[in-house]
């Protein structure tokens, strides 16, 4: 069961970035990386999937031969 997040004020920047290091040292890899996908599929499903790009190689000549 998750816990209920609550609505935390700061002083400062920096607060929210120490809160965020100490919650990802007390995870284990197997937590972040399903965070992680959660995190994924939340802002795909706001902005839509990213395009498929042409992967190709293209080859020239340098200018100086």
């Amino acid at each position: 069961m998750e816990r209920k997040r609550r609505i935390t004020f700061y002083d400062d920047l920096n607060g929210p970035h120490e809160d965020q290091v100490r919650e990802q040292i007390a995870m284990t890899p197997e937590e972040r990386w399903r965070v992680f996908i959660k995190l994924r599929r939340m802002y795909y499903g706001l902005v839509g999937d990213p395009p498929k790009l042409p992967k190709n190689i293209t080859i020239t000549r340098p200018s100086w031969m």
